[in-house]
C-alpha cells in the first residue's frame, strides 16, 4: 500500500469508526469499574514500567499476565517485581471476555503476531516500541482495527511529555516561524545482554532507542519526503551492532537528524526555526528553554527557561486510552497514519527496503 492510499484509507476509516484523534482532553476520572488489562510478554525493556503503571492508576484492573517463553516466564517468577501477578496463557487471555484492553511486551519482532491475535480477540491494544519490522504486517493490523472499531496504541514515550506539548503549541500556533532544523540525540549505553538482543534488529540503535525521536518529529512536522541513514559499529567489540547511528529526515523546508551512540545516555531534542526556538535537554527529566523573537502567548520576546514539571512515563499514555474506549474516541493526536508514517520513517532509516 501506497503512503498516500494509507492516507486516504485510514483517514476515511478512522472518521467512520470514530478512532480519529482528538484536541487536548484532561485525563479521565476513573469510572466506577475499571477496565480489564493484561500483559503479553515480559521481556521488553517497558514491561515492569507498564505493570506497575497500570496497578497504578484507578482506571485499570490486571487481570492476567501471559509469557510465552518458558525459560522467560520462570526467569519473570522469580523477579520480585512480577510478584503477585495473575499467570495465565495467552489463550486464557484472549478468550477472558473481562480483558478489554493488552499490552504487548515481548520482543519487538515477536510483537506483530501477539498483536494480530489481540485485535482478532477483539480486545484494545498497547504495543511496546517499536512494533516489528513488518510494515506490511503492521498496515493489516491498523486495517482490521479499524474494522472492529478497537484502537491501538504505540508505546513512544514523549507523546505525554510537557516539554513536548509544548514544542507542539509553539510549531502549531507559529511561535518559531517556519521549521528549518532539528537535531536530536538518543544515546543508549548497552550491556553485553543488550548488544547479543540488538544483534538481531535491523539498524541496531536506531531500531531499538531512536523510534522515540522520529515519533516526535513525525508529530511536529509531518511526514518526511526523504530518509537516510548511516549505520556503523563503532565500538571496540567483536559484534556487529550498529551502535554508532544517524539518519537525517528531510521535509520542506526544514532537515532533522536523529543520532544514537552507545557512549553514554545523552538525550536532547532541538528545534529551530526562522524566528525562534525551543530546546528540550534530557527529556525524561526535562529542561527547556523557548528563545522568540517576537512575544507569544504567556511569553515575551527573548530567552526563557520554561519549568514544564514532572514527565512521568507511561501513566498518561494509559489514562488517555481508557478514555478513549470509554468514550469511542481515538487517542490524543495519534491517528493510524501517524504510527504507519513512523513505522515507515524508522523503517527507512534503519536501512529497511519498504
Amino acid at each position: 500500500m501506497t503512503m498516500i492510499a494509507r492516507r486516504q484509507f485510514l483517514s476515511h476509516s478512522a472518521a467512520a469508526t470514530g478512532v480519529a484523534a482528538m484536541g487536548t482532553r484532561a485525563a479521565p476520572a476513573a469510572a466506577s469499574h475499571p477496565i480489564g488489562a493484561a500483559i503479553i510478554g515480559t521481556v521488553h525493556s517497558h514491561a515492569i514500567g507498564h505493570l506497575q503503571t497500570l496497578r497504578k492508576s484507578s482506571n485499570y484492573e490486571v487481570l492476567g499476565v501471559a509469557e510465552p517463553d518458558p525459560k522467560l516466564r520462570a526467569r519473570a517468577e522469580k523477579n520480585p517485581r512480577w510478584e503477585g501477578v495473575p499467570w495465565a496463557s495467552v489463550e486464557e487471555i484472549l478468550r477472558d471476555d473481562r480483558v478489554r484492553m493488552v499490552c504487548i511486551e515481548t520482543d519487538p519482532l515477536e510483537a506483530l503476531r501477539y498483536s494480530h491475535r489481540v485485535i482478532v480477540a477483539n480486545k484494545h491494544l498497547k504495543i511496546d516500541k517499536p512494533p516489528g519490522a513488518d510494515l506490511t504486517a503492521l498496515e493489516r493490523l491498523f486495517q482490521e482495527a479499524v474494522r472492529r472499531n478497537l484502537l491501538i496504541q504505540m508505546g513512544y514515550v514523549y507523546r505525554y511529555n510537557p516539554a513536548f506539548r509544548l514544542a507542539h503549541r509553539a510549531i502549531r500556533e507559529g511561535w518559531l516561524g517556519s521549521i528549518r532544523s532539528a537535531v536530536c540525540q538518543m544515546n543508549d549505553t548497552l550491556r553485553p545482554a543488550g548488544r547479543r538482543r540488538l544483534d538481531n534488529y535491523p539498524g541496531g540503535l536506531m531500531f531499538e532507542i531512536c523510534g522515540h525521536m522520529i515519533d516526535a518529529l513525525i508529530w511536529l512536522l509531518g511526514t518526511p519526503n526523504r530518509v537516510s541513514s548511516v549505520l556503523r559499529h563503532s565500538d571496540p567489540i567483536p559484534d556487529q551492532v550498529e551502535d554508532d547511528v544517524l539518519a537525517t529526515f528531510e521535509f520542506d523546508p526544514a532537515v532533522a537528524v536523529v543520532k544514537s551512540h552507545s557512549l553514554n545516555g545523552n538525550r536532547y531534542f532541538y528545534v529551530f526555526g526562522e524566528e525562534g526556538s525551543i530546546q528540550i535537554d534530557s527529556p525524561d527529566r526535562p529542561k527547556v528553554r523557548l528563545a522568540l523573537s517576537r512575544p507569544h502567548g504567556e511569553f515575551g520576546a527573548g530567552v526563557h527557561d520554561v519549568p514544564v514539571g514532572p514527565s512521568p512515563r507511561y501513566l498518561p499514555d494509559v489514562d488517555d486510552l481508557a478514555g478513549a474506549i470509554r468514550e469511542d474516541r481515538g487517542v490524543e493526536f495519534f491517528t493510524p497514519e501517524h504510527d504507519l508514517a513512523v513505522q515507515q520513517a524508522l523503517l527507512q532509516a534503519c536501512g529497511v527496503d519498504v
